[in-house]
């Protein structure tokens, strides 16, 4: 049985994917959302007249960008598992992928990337029952101007022997080259339709039951997606009430220690320059200043000798007078 394996995504988990990674700083790591669906089909060619192919094509929905680089694995590329467990916990189920972006770089794998989903795969296919999970390199490049920005990116995966291999990939919006007859559309078996319709457990060869039957799962499921729609919502504005009262709490508690910080400074200040005084007083009474009696005794003379001028200055103006 031959095997085909490609991966599908859509415009809009590329476009988050490359803005995710443009606001990063240089590096930037991540998982791939989305679902893998599998299917045999026939094909009738010349040289042999049926030919079963199995058809494995991961849909990537969307991406989930971790806050920092080597967050789930040690620099020898070992996984923590612990950690990883906690950073996906209900989305775990839902990875098909992880990517990592560096800057300015080749896009070919390092030797500690093939480790890293090597690790990836075997960790989800013992937890998760995951077989598949592909691995996406990207790095772009801008031009002197910063006008031009050049994306390159690429889909791999370990296989079976431990050996890197390059996976095709599909984007939506980029157009698909279709040979031959155009394919239908294939819905994936975990698509809410066909879970409303596995639920609704439909056994009715009336056509009229059946449509009354889906309608009521229908409106069920939509009256159970409104509920929990609405609790989100309080969750969310309980959430932000209390964002902002803590806020409210953080800021006053800022403004107290500043003030406190500055008594601190100010009191500290006061102190110090007490202390100085002190110790210059303390000094003047140790090392008093020295006085030369020859130089008293000189003063006190021309003091007098002015006095005497002065008189006789003052005498002289009397008899002029």
């Amino acid at each position: 049985m031959a095997y085909t394996e490609k991966v599908s995504l859509s415009g809009t988990a590329l476009s988050f994917l490359m803005y995710e990674c443009v606001n990063s700083c240089n590096s930037q790591e991540g998982f791939l959302i989305g679902e893998v669906t599998s299917e045999v089909t026939n094909h009738i060619s010349d040289s042999q007249s049926d030919n079963t192919r199995l058809d494995t094509q991961i849909v990537i929905r969307t991406v989930l960008p971790l806050p920092s680089v080597s967050l789930f694995y040690l620099p020898t590329g070992k996984i923590k598992e612990d950690v990883l467990a906690e950073v996906l916990s209900n989305t775990a189920s839902e990875v098909v992928g992880w990517y990592k972006y560096r800057k300015n770089t080749n896009i070919k794998p390092t030797f500690r990337d093939k480790l890293i989903s090597k690790g990836l795969q075997k960790y989800f296919e013992k937890h998760h029952g995951k077989k598949t999970f592909v691995t996406c390199n990207l790095s772009n490049r801008s031009s002197s101007s910063g006008s031009t920005h050049t994306f390159t990116y690429r889909f791999g995966k370990m296989n079976c022997l431990d050996m890197y291999e390059y996976i095709e990939d599909i984007t939506a919006n980029l157009g698909e080259k279709l040979n031959g007859y155009r394919k239908s559309l294939r819905h994936s078996p975990h698509s809410i339709f066909n879970k409303i319709i596995k639920e609704s457990n439909i056994h009715n060869n009336n056509t009229n039951d059946a449509i009354l039957s889906i309608q009521e799962a229908v409106n069920v499921r939509l009256v159970k997606e409104a509920r929990l729609a609405a609790r989100n919502e309080s969750t969310i504005k309980e959430l932000e009430a209390e964002i902002k009262q803590m806020s409210s709490i953080l800021s006053d508690k800022l403004s107290t220690e500043l003030q406190t910080e500055y008594n601190r400074i100010t009191e500290e200040k006061f102190m110090n320059r007490e202390v100085e005084m002190a110790q210059a007083c303390i000094e003047a009474i140790k090392n008093p200043p020295t006085v030369n009696h020859l130089n008293a005794v000189n003063m006190k003379v021309n003091n007098h000798q002015l006095d005497d001028d002065d008189a006789v200055c003052i005498i002289e103006n009397d008899k002029c007078l």
